[in-house]
């Protein structure tokens, strides 16, 4: 009965063992399979490009078995598997041979079986390749002459390093993304026109910019100049030739020579009667004409035969005013001006809207030099007479010319005042902008004029308290010239002072041995402020198109505005308002109404280079901010 119990126990095990090897060897194969209907690729590119992907991305694949992938290829490339799980594979899109483009380009994706070449997936796929290399469509102006400012048009041109006119490098102005701007140099050659090639390299190459269209070079040429008589003081000499409209200047020797009527076609030029008499009397020089910048020279004939014989001094003839600097497009108080014409050697000075404007220096026979006068009043822009005084007293009627009767600088740099180790050489050269003198002085300078000296002695006898003046002090009050200047505070903000309304701000500056710091007392000028961040005034000044200062209706209610945490930034404009004495010294608070503001001014902050440190808890050591400054004279 045992061994009958024992044989039965045999055949049900091996009953129980012959379906389990049944099992193993009918096992499904393990194929991976990636799901693109219930689920999408990560990044799930498309046609249009509103999603992408570049070499380099890593694309997320969801599916089955994954982990039995063995290779994907994108475009016939093989591409680098990341990871790869039994739901997941993420696998890298390598370096493709597809030219950059803007639009994507489709590729097969492709996905294979570990340890087989089959393919178990494919699919369109889109990769970016985008556009990188220095690409050029375009200049601007197609001719010019020497010094003529070419714009190059185009994509990813910050990588341009040179830029050629016929093989002659050009002077780079700028170099932007979309554009570079540069100076046409001094090309060899004595033609009138020349066509001219244009070349840009950069990392990958050379750009012939020209290859649909070269350059048209312009050169004055002169027809060929002969001289019979000779040519007496007064005289006038007719040119002609082609882009005589380009010179600039005409020299006998290295006499000027009077540009009386220019045209393309035709150039008068006149003898200055103020050439001193030489020895012998009649000479012979070069006359040469000047154009482009730097300056080319043309040779219009080798020898000139002038006699020198004095004829007397002639009325002089106005042409042109302008203001000396070509930064500045209108005339605005304390600006140079340049006035030009004929025989200008007798002019002695100007008056304009009747006051009197010494010259800088001599006049000479062709323009005179005057600083338009601080003391023309008004706000708005307006038409004033230009009168040139000649010869002891004769008047040259100049007719008129439009005064901004403001002051404008451009391009004053501030440094900061620092309690600390971070206050630099920078900062003591440049600490306070002076606003009636539209400039920045040092510490020194603010120290030993005096500025505020009511403020360099041990106490501000002026000051009862934080802007308020002490009564019967309105002399030594107006004495002391308006200023502003910059601090960083206690709390880490960098601000725009009001002299007269903290004790603790004038001693964050120091002289220039970086040691001795100012006055730890309150400074006289009491200047309120504000910050303009939109309307048409913060527009006007910062375009320079302000033609009326005294325009504005708000009342400025900022002590001291602050950077970057609370008031202005970059691009905006801080109202300034020098309170009257007999306000501040009844009240010691903001303006009530205009009338009670005596100068009023604007601050364009054109840059801030002082930056906050990460956290954001200092201000780091060096930098500026540059500001323009508008500044009326006394309104009240």
């Amino acid at each position: 009965m045992k061994k009958i119990y024992s044989l039965l126990t045999a055949l049900l095990m091996a009953a129980l063992l012959l379906p389990a090897c049944k099992r193993e060897q009918v096992a499904p194969v393990q194929t991976p399979a990636i799901d693109v209907t219930n689920n999408k690729l990560d990044p799930n590119t498309n046609e249009s490009g509103t999603v992408r992907a570049y070499v380099g991305t890593e694309v997320t694949a969801v599916g089955f078995n994954l982990d039995k992938v063995g290779g994907v290829k994108i475009g016939g490339k093989d591409a680098e598997i990341v990871r790869k799980d039994i739901r997941t594979l993420v696998f890298k899109i390598p370096a493709l041979d597809l030219p950059q483009a803007d639009e994507p380009a489709k590729v097969r994706l492709e996905v294979f079986e570990q340890g087989t070449d089959t393919r178990v997936f494919q699919y369109d796929y889109f990769v970016t390749v985008p556009v990188t290399d220095a690409l050029i469509s375009g200049f601007t102006p197609k001719s010019g002459t020497v010094g003529t400012e070419v714009t190059l048009s185009g994509r990813n041109l910050t990588q341009v390093t040179q830029v050629s006119f016929a093989g002659v490098n050009g002077d780079i102005q700028a170099c932007l993304d979309e554009s570079v701007t540069v100076l046409v140099p001094a090309v060899p050659g004595s033609e009138a026109h020349s066509e001219i090639a244009i070349t840009a390299t950069w990392g990958g190459g050379t750009i012939d910019v020209t290859a649909a269209e070269k350059f048209q070079l312009k050169r004055p040429a002169f027809t060929s100049f002969s001289q019979a008589d000779d040519v007496h003081l007064g005289d006038e000499i007719v040119l002609s030739g082609e882009n005589l409209d380009l010179v600039d200047g005409v020299k006998w020797g290295d006499v000027d020579l009077l540009i009386s009527e220019q045209s393309a076609t035709s150039l008068t030029i006149k003898v200055p009667s103020s050439i001193e008499k030489m020895d012998p009397v009649v000479q012979s020089k070069e006359l040469a004409a000047s154009f482009g910048t730097p300056a080319q020279k043309v040779v219009i004939a080798a020898a000139l035969r002038i006699d020198t014989t004095p004829v007397g001094p002639a009325s002089p003839v106005f042409t042109s005013a302008a203001p000396a600097d070509n930064n500045y497009t209108a005339f605005y108080l304390g600006k140079e001006v340049v006035v030009k014409g004929e025989n200008f050697a007798s002019i002695e000075k100007f008056k304009v809207d009747g006051i009197e404007a010494e010259l800088t220096a001599a006049a000479t026979d062709i323009e005179a030099h005057f600083i338009m006068p601080k003391t023309i009043t008004g706000t708005a822009e307006k038409d004033v007479t230009l009168v040139a005084i000649w010869n002891g007293g004769n008047e040259l009627d100049c007719g008129t010319i439009k005064v901004r009767p403001f002051q404008y600088t451009k391009g004053l740099r501030l440094g900061k005042g620092c309690g600390s180790k971070l206050y630099t050489d920078f900062d003591a050269a440049n600490a306070f902008l002076i606003l009636d003198e539209g400039v920045v002085v040092s510490t020194d300078v603010w120290s030993n004029r005096p500025i505020d000296p009511a403020c360099t002695s041990s106490g501000n006898s002026l000051v009862v308290s934080g802007n308020k003046i002490a009564p019967e002090k309105e002399a030594e009050y107006y004495a002391c010239t308006p200023y502003t200047y910059l601090s960083v505070t206690s709390n880490t903000n960098l601000q725009f002072n009001n002299p007269s309304n903290s004790s603790s701000q004038l001693k964050t500056h120091r002289l220039s041995d970086l040691a001795t710091a100012l006055p730890s007392q309150f400074g006289t000028p009491v200047v309120f402020m504000g910050v303009l961040k939109d309307g048409e005034i913060k527009t006007a000044c910062a375009n320079g198109t302000l033609t009326d200062i005294g325009s504005n209706t708000e009342i400025a209610a900022k002590s001291s505005p602050r950077y970057p945490n609370q008031d202005w930034a970059k691009g905006d404009v801080i109202l300034l308002q020098y309170l009257k004495y007999k306000h501040v010294s009844t009240t010691g608070g903001k303006a009530s109404l205009l009338t009670d503001v005596y100068q009023t001014g604007y601050l364009y902050i054109r840059d801030i280079t002082i930056t906050t440190a990460a956290d954001n808890n200092y201000i780091e050591s060096g930098g500026y901010v540059e500001v323009d400054l508008y500044w009326s004279n006394v309104l009240n």
